[in-house]
């Protein structure tokens, strides 16, 4: 009797130890009634001045109302040594110059956006 209860004991230890074939039943989900609001996880709209490519290097935040202007505009600065006028199509070089005022137009001459470098 005593030989048996061990080989009992023995066999479901062995049973519990070994691996389940079977898949884990997963309980449903239920939806919350109302689930609290997340915040907006969006990036922030100003970049982070750390990078020196889009710091305010070049005074274009008091050029910003300019987009959506043509360039004929009289608020346009000409350009010059630190203010480059770039149309759609036109080569420009790669230099990094931070406090040179990029003006981006669109095929109609209308400023789309504006940039240090």
């Amino acid at each position: 009797m005593k030989n048996t209860f061990v080989a009992l004991v023995a066999g479901i230890a062995l049973m519990a130890c070994s691996p389940s074939t079977e898949p884990t039943p997963v309980a449903p989900v239920e939806p919350a009634i109302a689930a609290p609001s997340m915040p907006d996880q969006t990036p922030p709209t100003t970049p982070p001045a750390t990078d020196p490519a889009l710091a305010d290097t070049c005074n274009m935040a008091q050029y910003a109302s300019l987009i959506g202007k043509p360039a004929t505009d009289a608020g346009v600065p000409p350009a010059s040594a630190s203010v480059r006028i770039i149309k759609p199509g036109d080569q420009v070089t790669m230099d990094f110059s931070p406090t040179r005022l990029n003006v981006d137009l669109d095929t109609a001459g209308v400023i789309i956006a504006l940039r240090c470098g």
